[in-house]
C-alpha cells in the first residue's frame, strides 16, 4: 500500500470514528444510568400487551385518521428501546424486549411506514414525529437491529422527510418552506439518518438547510429581536413550540461540535442571545410563564414546569460549547430555576445526559445561584408582557391585527377561546398554581384579567382569528415600568353588531399593578364580566378571603357581592398572599367553589379522569349590553391584609385619565406617570401633551427625568409630537427616533418618529 493510499485509509477510518462517536453521542441524550423505574415499568408493560395485527401493534392504540397512531406507535418503541438500552434500568438488555422492539419495527415498516405508502392525514407525522422516533429507536439498538431491516426502514425515512427546507412534500404540488421548529426537525431528522448511514454529504446538506433558524425576522415564523417568538405565522409561541426548537437546535449543535460540520460562534452567539433575551425573561422558579406555551397548556404532559426543565436542560448543554462568560450565566440561572422549583424536581426526571451537570452544579461552591430579578419587559412581536418582582411574576396575554387570538387544532386546546383577552397570570410561591390540572378545570369564560362575555362557545370556536385592532402593545421605561394597552375586540362572535369592545390598560409599576378599562360596550345578549382574579387553591381549607367589612365567601357556591375598597387573599399552605384594591370604589362579585373536570374536555387525546379544584373568582358584572362600562383595579402582590388597607387608605397612585382618549396614571411615590392616547388626535393629560396616538412612560428623579414612547400600533407613518410640562436640564441619553423641539423652564417639547419601530420603546433623559 502506497503512502497516499495509506492516508486516504487513515482520512477513511477518522470519518467512520467520528460518525461512531456522533451515535455515541446521540445516545446520551436518550439513555443513560438515571431511568426512572416507572418509565422501564411502563416498557415491560409494551412488551406485554403487544399484539401484532392487521390494524395496530396495541389494542389501545387505534387508527386514526390523521396518522397520529404510527406517530404513538413509533414512540412507543423508542420507549422501549431506552429501557432497554438504560443501563440502570431493571431491564437493561433484557433478551425479550429487544425482540419485542425490533419485532415491532418490522411490523411498522411492513404495515404502516415503507417507501410505497400513500401518505395521508397530517404531514408532521410522516416527515418529522415518526422518522426522528425511528431514527432515534435505530441509534439506540444500532447493530442489535439486523442491517436489511435498517436499510428498509432508512428508505421512507429519506423519502418523507425530503429536502428539509420545504415541508408537506409528499401532500401539495407547491410544498411551502419550512421555518422555525418544523425546519430543525427536518434538518435534525435528515441529520439523523446521514449518521445512520455514515453519509458526509447528507449531513453537510442537513447542516446547511438548518442555518436559516439562525436569525432574525420582522414578520411570520421565528425570533425577532424584542424576544418574541412566532410560529404558524400568528401565535405566541416561545413555551410550545419554541421550547422544542431550542433544545433541539442546541443539542444539534453540542452534537456536532469539534466535528468537521460544527456550527460555528456566530450561531453558538445567537442562540445565547435567544436564550437571554427570549426565554429567560419568562422563567419563574423552574416554570415558564404559560402565555406562550399555545396549545401545550392542553396537554397534560407538558404543563409549565415541563417547559421550564427543557429550557434548563437546554441551558445546561448550551454552556459546555459556549465562552466563559455565556457559559457563567448559563449555569447560574440554571442553578436558580433548579434550586427555587419546589413543585418539581429538576434532577429526578432529567434527560439522562444532564443529571450529572445539574447535581453538580447545585453543589458547586465556586457558581452563586442568579438573583431573581425585578423587570419589566414587553414582547411587543408577539402581544405579551411580563413584570417579574420580589417572589412575584405576572404576565399579559392579549391579540390584535397582527397576532391571533388562540391556536386550536388536532383536537387541542378546545376552549381557550379568552386566553388572549387580556389575560393575566400571576405567579407566587405556589407553583402548582397552573401546572396542577389548572387549565381542565379553570372557567374557561373567567380567565383573570379578561373583558369577555359571560357564556360558553363552542369547542374551537374563533380559533386563528385576529382583531381588527391595532392598539396593542405599550411602553417600557429602563426595563423597570411598563404602561402596556389593549384596544379589545372580541373576534369570535360572527355577528359584527354582537362585538364586544373596549380599551384595557396594565401600569406595571415594581411591586403594584394599575388595571384599568373604558368604553366597555356590547350588543350582545350574554352579560359582560371583567374578572379581577380566578385563583386556584388546592387546600381549600386553608384559604382565608378578607374585604374592608370582614371575611367574606365562606360558603361555598354561593356568589357575594362586595363592597368597599379592598379585598385580601391569604393562603395558610403556601403563604402566597395579595391584595386587590378599587380605587374608585363600588360592587364586585365573588365566590369560593369547587369546579370539576377532566383533561378530555380540552384535548381530545386526554386522560378522561374526573379531576376537582377548589377557586377563589372576583369580577366586575358590566350586565348585558353595557355601554361605556368601565373598571379599575390595583393589585398588590405580597401585601397582608392589614398592608393592603394601609396602603389604600393612604393610596400613593392616582388614576388621572380613563376615557376613551386616554388612560393615564400617576405614582407620586415612585415618581412615575404613564399614559396611553388611543386616538389618532390632540390630547393632554396632566404632565403630557399628545398629538396622536402613543404609550408614554415618564420618571421624575432626583438627577432628573426620564421618558420612554412608543407606537403600540406599529402602523404610525408621522411624526408625534410630545409636550412635557417640567423644566429639563441637559439631555442625560437620547434614542435617535426622538427629538428636542424647544425647552424652557416650564415644558420640553419633543418629536418622535415611530417609522417601523416595530412597538418598540425608546428614551430620552434629561439631568434637572
Amino acid at each position: 500500500m502506497t503512502g497516499q493510499e495509506e492516508s486516504r485509509c487513515g482520512i477513511a477510518r477518522l470519518r467512520k470514528s467520528i460518525m461512531n462517536e456522533l451515535k455515541q453521542r446521540w445516545k446520551a441524550y436518550l439513555s443513560g444510568d438515571a431511568t426512572r423505574p416507572d418509565e422501564a415499568e411502563k416498557a415491560v408493560g409494551y412488551r406485554l400487551t403487544m399484539q401484532p395485527g392487521k390494524d395496530g401493534l396495541w389494542p389501545d392504540i387505534r387508527f386514526a385518521d390523521n396518522a397520529a397512531d404510527m406517530f404513538l406507535t413509533a414512540r412507543r418503541l423508542k420507549e422501549m428501546a431506552i429501557a432497554l438500552c438504560s443501563r440502570g434500568a431493571p431491564c437493561y438488555m433484557d433478551g425479550e424486549l429487544k425482540e419485542a422492539t425490533i419485532r415491532g419495527l418490522e411490523w411498522l415498516y411492513q404495515r404502516r411506514y415503507n417507501q410505497r405508502c400513500k401518505p395521508y392525514g397530517n404531514w408532521w407525522y410522516w416527515e418529522i414525529g415518526v422518522p426522528i422516533a425511528l431514527l432515534e429507536s435505530m441509534l439506540l439498538l444500532d447493530e442489535m437491529i439486523p442491517p436489511e431491516l435498517i436499510k428498509s426502514l432508512l428508505r421512507p425515512i429519506d423519502k418523507y422527510v425530503g429536502d428539509p427546507s420545504y415541508h408537506a412534500q409528499q401532500f401539495t404540488v407547491n410544498p411551502p418552506r419550512s421555518t422555525g421548529a418544523n425546519l430543525v426537525w427536518k434538518a435534525m431528522a435528515q441529520a439523523l439518518s446521514a449518521v445512520m448511514q455514515s453519509d458526509e454529504e447528507k449531513l453537510l446538506a442537513a447542516r446547511k438547510a438548518v442555518l436559516p433558524v439562525f436569525g432574525y425576522t420582522t414578520h411570520g415564523d421565528g425570533f425577532y429581536l424584542d424576544g418574541s417568538f412566532i410560529q404558524h405565522d400568528r401565535y405566541a409561541y416561545t413555551g410550545g413550540y419554541g421550547v422544542s426548537l431550542l433544545q433541539d437546535i442546541v443539542r444539534v449543535m453540542v452534537w456536532l461540535h469539534g466535528t468537521p460540520w460544527a456550527l460555528g460562534e456566530p450561531e453558538r452567539d445567537i442562540v445565547f442571545h435567544w436564550a437571554r433575551n427570549a426565554y429567560a425573561p419568562l422563567m419563574f422558579r423552574g416554570q415558564l410563564l404559560d402565555m406562550t406555551s399555545g396549545r401545550e397548556i392542553s396537554r397534560k404532559q407538558s404543563q409549565n414546569h415541563e417547559s421550564g426543565h427543557s429550557f434548563i436542560a437546554s441551558c445546561l448543554r448550551l454552556s459546555r460549547i459556549v465562552n466563559p462568560r455565556q457559559a457563567e450565566y448559563l449555569l447560574s440561572h440554571a442553578k436558580l430555576w433548579i434550586g427555587r422549583d419546589s413543585y418539581k424536581s429538576y434532577s429526578a426526571c432529567c434527560p439522562p445526559d444532564t443529571v450529572e451537570q445539574a447535581r453538580s452544579l447545585l453543589v458547586d461552591d465556586g457558581m452563586d445561584a442568579a438573583k431573581e430579578a425585578a423587570f419589566c419587559k414587553l414582547f411587543a412581536s408577539m402581544d405579551r408582557a411580563v413584570l417579574q418582582g420580589p417572589g412575584f411574576a405576572y404576565g399579559i396575554s392579549m391579540h390584535s391585527n397582527r397576532i391571533g387570538n388562540y391556536e386550536s387544532m388536532n383536537g387541542e386546546n378546545l376552549k381557550s377561546w379568552y386566553t388572549a383577552h387580556g389575560m393575566t397570570d400571576f405567579y407566587q410561591d405556589d407553583l402548582g398554581q397552573y401546572a396542577d390540572s389548572y387549565w381542565p378545570t379553570v372557567n374557561p369564560c373567567r380567565l383573570p384579567g379578561t373583558t369577555v362575555p359571560a357564556t360558553p362557545r363552542q369547542d374551537g370556536t374563533g380559533n386563528g382569528r385576529f382583531s381588527s385592532r391595532d392598539f396593542v402593545g405599550g411602553a417600557v421605561l429602563e426595563g423597570e415600568f411598563g404602561g402596556i394597552a389593549m384596544e379589545l375586540e372580541d373576534t369570535t362572535e360572527d355577528v359584527d353588531s354582537d362585538k364586544l369592545t373596549g380599551r384595557k390598560s396594565w401600569f406595571l409599576l415594581g411591586d403594584r399593578i394599575v388595571a384599568l378599562g373604558s368604553d366597555i360596550q356590547s350588543q350582545g345578549r350574554a352579560p359582560v364580566e371583567t374578572i379581577i382574579e380566578n385563583r386556584m387553591w388546592r387546600n381549600q381549607e386553608q384559604l382565608i378571603i378578607s374585604a374592608e367589612k370582614g371575611c367574606i365567601c365562606d360558603s361555598l357556591g354561593r356568589i357575594e357581592e362586595v363592597t368597599g375598597s379592598w379585598i385580601q387573599l391569604f393562603d395558610e399552605a403556601s403563604g402566597c398572599e395579595a391584595g386587590y384594591l378599587f380605587p374608585k370604589g363600588g360592587a364586585v362579585k365573588a365566590v369560593r367553589e369547587v369546579r370539576e373536570g377532566n383533561w378530555r374536555k380540552i384535548n381530545a387525546n386526554g386522560p378522561d379522569e374526573a379531576i376537582k379544584r377548589a377557586y377563589f373568582t372576583v369580577w366586575f358584572d358590566h350586565g348585558a349590553r353595557p355601554q361605556q362600562a368601565e373598571y379599575a383595579y390595583i393589585l398588590l402582590p405580597g401585601r397582608t391584609a392589614s398592608e393592603t388597607e394601609r396602603f389604600g387608605s393612604n393610596c400613593p397612585v392616582y388614576i388621572r385619565e380613563q376615557s376613551e382618549y386616554c388612560h393615564a396614571v400617576e405614582d407620586t411615590e415612585l415618581g412615575v406617570y404613564a399614559a396611553h392616547f388611543w386616538k389618532p388626535a390632540a390630547f393632554s393629560t396632566g404632565l403630557i401633551a399628545c398629538s396622536g396616538r402613543a404609550s408614554i412612560v415618564l420618571r421624575q428623579e432626583n438627577r432628573g427625568w426620564t421618558l420612554a414612547v412608543s407606537d403600540p400600533t406599529q402602523r404610525e407613518e408621522q411624526p408625534l409630537e410630545l409636550e412635557i410640562k417640567l423644566a429639563a436640564g441637559n439631555i442625560r441619553k437620547q434614542s435617535e427616533r426622538i427629538t428636542l423641539l424647544s425647552s424652557d423652564k416650564h415644558a420640553v417639547k419633543l418629536s418622535f418618529d415611530p417609522r417601523e419601530g416595530a412597538g418598540a420603546s425608546f428614551e430620552i433623559a434629561f439631568e434637572s
